[in-house]
């Protein structure tokens, strides 16, 4: 496993397994009246289909989808874990490689050999390490618009999500930035169309900071899943207010009550992120989530036949 290790406090270990034991409730013997009950279950109304994609926009980070790409991991991923025990970071890490295999994404061997582009870190103050690396090491905040690096090393929750991203042609070369003059040109053989871009957006480095205090009564799946949500995508958290599909992203939401593990809406955002190929519109990549939840619904339907 490739994990790096810089000590892990006493206070995560009992955040992290604090819930376990809280949610252990004592069995109790039922009363006639409890045992008289009639209990009707039975499915809600499903959201439309434009619910869905107004939900997979409002956790997109970016504008103008008609005319850009989501960004998205091309190159193999390498996940990383820094402030946890080697057994703890490995369950992070495999946790976050199962859900990239699940969507199709390369992965690089896990030997421990490969660098990491993915980075969860597990730390005391997250805001401190972020504005420290900001001065330390300027140049890896280039790919951040000035308003995207002032709100990321002014953000006060208890996340911060730091992404590098580099455009690049439809066939994966880079395009130089634009740094005051004249705009970037790239040249390349390409017939004109309206289905897909001439660029795509390459996430080149990503790191998920979780503090630690604020992790109490969240597991490892939780966390692992969360950071899967928000690394392999430019997403940002949600209230759980508003939205008709519950999300893993809604986890530090204080009013609500957090999902176990991504979500179906979730995965089926993601699977539409990564299906087929990168230079494809973001509008039409949010709109590809009512597919992906549809192919889901019919995946779980077969299984359930062939269960029978």
């Amino acid at each position: 496993m490739h994990a790096f290790r810089v000590g892990v406090s006493a206070v995560f270990a009992g955040c992290v397994f604090a819930a376990s034991a809280a949610s252990a409730q004592e069995a109790r013997t039922a009363t006639p009246a409890e045992e008289d009950k009639i209990v009707v279950t039975g499915q809600s109304e499903q959201p439309s289909s434009s619910e869905v994609s107004r939900q997979a926009r409002s956790i997109t980070q970016g504008g103008n989808f008609r005319r850009s790409a989501l960004a998205r991991f091309e190159r193999r991923l390498c996940p990383g874990v820094i402030g946890l025990t080697p057994d703890m970071a490995a369950l992070v890490i495999d946790r976050i490689r199962f859900n990239a295999a699940e969507l199709g994404l390369g992965l690089t061997e896990d030997d421990g050999s490969c660098t990491p582009n993915l980075v969860v870190a597990f730390v005391k103050d997250g805001q401190a390490e972020l504005n420290a690396l900001a001065k330390d090491h300027g140049y890896m905040f280039n790919s951040l618009e000035l308003h995207e690096k002032r709100a990321l090393l002014a953000e006060t929750g208890p996340v911060r999500v730091f992404t590098s991203t580099l455009e690049r042609t439809r066939d994966g070369m880079p395009i130089a930035r634009n740094e005051g003059g004249d705009p970037p040109v790239a040249q390349m053989w390409m017939a004109h169309s309206k289905i897909y871009l001439a660029t795509r957006e390459d996430i080149e480095f990503v790191m998920v900071m979780f503090d630690l205090e604020k992790l109490k009564g969240k597991t490892l799946v939780q966390l692992a899943d969360y950071a899967t949500m928000r690394g392999l995508a430019r997403t940002k958290p949600v209230d759980e207010d508003g939205q008709p599909l519950d999300t893993i992203l809604a986890l530090f939401d204080q009013d609500g009550a957090p999902t176990d593990e991504l979500t179906s809406f979730d995965r089926a955002y993601l699977a539409s992120v990564y299906d087929s190929i990168p230079n494809l519109p973001g509008s039409v990549r949010l709109m590809g989530v009512n597919r992906q939840l549809e192919l889901q619904a019919a995946a779980e339907e077969r299984a359930a036949r062939n269960q029978r």
